[in-house]
């Protein structure tokens, strides 16, 4: 368990896998998360057993403190041991939970365990152009932008940008 004030982060368990499957199928998160298909409950599944397998990834859930209520989920993806970098993906899916500061948070807790425990250098995210909360909550969590990826996803009516944004330990 890794704790804030407004938040702590779990290791992701099968407790978590409903409210996942949830967020990952709703429309407005599938746009701003760049999904193109829903996913089915068989696939959840075998994502869920697949990542359990892995080195290269963390899973955490998002925990309301005081009420444990699942949030949202924050992932380091991707785990590069030799340049020691990995990815951090978030989803702060419960829709009372966003503009609460409560992304920027996990995004903080999630690379202080990264950059501590994990031993990284780097982390790095991608954001959609079109999700620019995503984008400042990142910047107010220590990322600067390195780079912008030109009409690089197409999110259903036409093509993003993409920024590249990165914090060093």
């Amino acid at each position: 368990m890794i704790n804030g004030k407004k938040i702590s982060l779990q290791p992701l368990d099968r407790s978590h896998l409903e409210m996942t499957r949830t967020w990952m199928n709703d429309p407005d998160l599938m746009r701003l998360l760049g999904r193109a298909a829903p996913v089915s409950a068989a696939e959840h599944k075998r994502w869920f057993s697949g990542i359990q397998k892995r080195e290269d990834c963390a899973f955490f859930a998002i925990l309301a403190v005081g009420s444990k209520r699942h949030i949202g989920n924050v992932w380091l993806w991707d785990i590069d041991r030799r340049h020691r970098k990995a990815e951090l993906r978030i989803v702060v899916g419960d829709r009372d939970w966003v503009g609460r500061g409560v992304g920027v948070e996990a995004i903080s807790l999630l690379c202080r365990h990264g950059f501590k425990k994990q031993k990284l250098h780097k982390i790095y995210a991608y954001v959609l152009g079109i999700n620019p909360r995503a984008r400042r909550a990142f910047e107010k969590a220590g990322f600067v932008v390195e780079g912008t990826l030109r009409a690089d996803r197409w999110v259903g009516d036409g093509f993003t940008d993409v920024y590249l944004l990165g914090r060093i330990a």
